[in-house]
């Protein structure tokens, strides 16, 4: 594991008793908690940032795709079986 650093932060009072109540979950500290739902939360918006460049990359390539019939060639295939 990587050197750990010390950060200070506010949470709510909720956000306290969970994670007071940490072995109920299954974890070994309070710290360990909080490192999983981060990680777990920085996973998720790069996903969502990926996913949003992707959708925005093919809205900006649509006028091509209906406008370059060499482009879509193939999709007359679509759901062909090529066994």
């Amino acid at each position: 594991m990587a050197a750990l650093t010390q950060k200070k932060f506010s949470i709510s009072s909720e956000q306290k008793l969970f994670l007071e109540n940490y072995r109920q979950w299954g974890f070994t500290d309070q710290s360990s908690i909080v490192r999983e739902a981060l990680t777990r939360f920085i996973r998720e918006l790069r996903t969502r940032r990926r996913k949003s460049q992707m959708a925005q990359k093919a809205q900006e390539l649509l006028p091509d795709y209906k406008t370059d019939k060499g482009l879509t060639t193939f999709t007359d295939l679509d759901g062909e079986d090529f066994l």
